[in-house]
């Protein structure tokens, strides 16, 4: 008898086990975790500051930490799946999970950790940008990075020309 209730109850543990596993985030939401303990995928650096974070949940509901939606943006375009990932990002005001294909964006904000520039909110800003430019000019190099390394640079700053090799030989 004793046997028989082991198998009863080993029985009803995995029916609730696969019922459990199921379920899955098949919504793709936004996942909780523990701050300054997830590195991003794109930098590595701990996330750290909820106001620009971001999230990539992908086909399967597996998610994906940025500290700097400059990050996922950049790493989500090396994805074969990328077309069917939702991508999750911090409220700059609020600091809630909010989506980012739904929010008004600003440029230029000299606080994102990475200093791509690129902050979101729900909240109605001026000259708001949609996702899809914030992702064209991610792409495209037209960011708070690169209009400081310019800035740094000057104006007249070429990149260095590569020279060939030689050998050492004077005949070359």
């Amino acid at each position: 008898m004793t046997l028989l209730v082991i198998r009863a109850v080993s029985v009803g543990f995995l029916f609730l086990l696969a019922i459990g596993c199921k379920g899955g985030n098949e919504e793709q939401l936004p996942v909780d975790f523990v701050w300054d303990r997830v590195a991003c995928e794109e930098c590595k650096m701990a996330l750290s500051d909820p106001h620009y974070s971001a999230q990539v949940i992908d086909h399967n509901g597996q998610a994906y930490y940025f500290d700097d939606i400059g990050c996922a943006i950049l790493w989500l375009q090396r994805q074969p799946w990328k077309d069917k990932a939702r991508t999750w990002v911090n409220d700059v005001k609020t600091t809630e999970w909010i989506e980012a294909s739904k929010s008004n964006w600003v440029a230029g904000d000299p606080q994102t950790p990475m200093g791509y520039g690129f902050a979101a909110t729900l909240s109605p800003v001026e000259n708001a940008l949609d996702y899809e430019t914030v992702k064209k000019r991610m792409l495209s190099g037209d960011n708070l990075v690169n209009e400081n390394l310019k800035k740094h640079l000057g104006p007249g700053h070429k990149q260095p020309e590569v020279t060939k090799q030689t050998d050492g030989n004077s005949d070359n």
